[in-house]
């Protein structure tokens, strides 16, 4: 039976719906050579304090979904598998975890492009917060394919209709991995055979994308003859001459995907834990890209309190 060992990088939260914003999401996921899955992530948040907390959630909890204007008259569901997780702004809203059965989910920042449904007060005993798909998913489902059938069955919404929408990863413990965005109100699911999830634009265009990229290949480019000369690579990693290197969602999805399909796989799963870290260090943007994005940030849950500039925090 595979292992699955999630890395719970960071934590983020999708109320914000200024142009620009100061969050990136990068994930990534590796296979050691003892077979453990290793699903890891990233966030850089600059726009304000996330009060990111761990929780542990037993079998047998019970929850319900807010709905638009703060009430809890949503959804209710109660914990069929127990499961672990980061919560960000209160413990209700778990942004990435892992359950009993291997199921792990997360959700990844989806400006631009997402809609979910409208909330129809008729239909609220159905009805579930984005923020809280994660908890429901984890307390719910072992396999990717229980949670492709059970979407059908729910209507997602926002507790704020000024939001941006989310996108989320979905994987289970024999490595099968899913992408799951609402476009136009309607769920549509994408096989991650790659392993990769960013931001904006959607997942489907992110793949096709990569087709943009097929010059590129690990290691370096041998020495050519140009007329009567000699040109050569001048060190080694020119094979990826042309990488993208900025922070824009497109140009993290490529680099990822590159990074770690050229990565040697490790022996255990905790080397490629470590491995992980190492690639996803690559990711870090700083307060330079966040500096203009500070402009105009909107958080409800935190109307009143003065938006501090802060350095992006990864919490493991």
């Amino acid at each position: 039976m595979a292992k699955r060992i999630p890395i719970l990088l960071a934590a983020m939260t999708a109320l914000t719906f200024a142009p620009q914003t100061a969050e990136a999401c990068t994930g990534i996921t590796l296979t050691a050579k003892d077979n453990a899955h290793v699903v890891a992530r990233t966030i850089e948040w600059g726009g304000s304090e996330l009060n990111s907390q761990y929780v542990i959630v037993p079998r047998g909890y019970s929850q319900q979904s807010l709905t638009p204007g703060g009430s809890l008259s949503g959804m209710e569901f109660t914990s069929r598998y127990g499961y672990v997780g980061l919560a960000v702004e209160q413990k209700e809203f778990v942004a990435e975890g892992l359950n009993e059965a291997g199921l792990s989910a997360g959700l990844f920042y989806f400006p631009g492009y997402g809609k979910y449904e409208e909330y129809d007060p008729t239909r609220k005993a159905s009805s579930i917060a984005d923020l809280q798909l994660v908890s429901w998913l984890l307390g719910s489902f072992s396999t990717v394919d229980e949670v492709k059938e059970a979407i059908e069955n729910v209507t997602v919404i926002a507790i704020d209709p000024r939001a941006s929408t989310v996108h989320w990863r979905i994987a289970d413990k024999t490595g099968r991995q899913l992408v799951l965005e609402f476009i136009d109100g309607q769920p549509r699911f994408y096989e991650n055979k790659l392993g990769v999830l960013t931001n904006s634009p959607g997942f489907d265009w992110q793949m096709t994308n990569l087709n943009n990229y097929v010059n590129l290949y690990p290691g370096s480019a041998e020495s050519k003859s140009l007329g009567n000369v000699t040109i050569a690579p001048f060190g080694s990693g020119s094979g990826f001459l042309g990488i993208p290197g900025d922070v824009t969602p497109p140009s993290r999805f490529i680099r990822a995907a590159f990074y770690q399909t050229s990565t040697p796989p490790q022996n255990t799963a905790q080397e490629t834990v470590l491995q992980c870290f190492q690639i996803l260090n690559n990711f870090r943007a700083g307060r330079t890209a966040f500096r203009q994005a500070q402009a105009g940030v909107h958080h409800p849950l935190q109307d009143g309190q003065e938006d501090g500039h802060r350095e992006p925090e990864e919490v493991l």
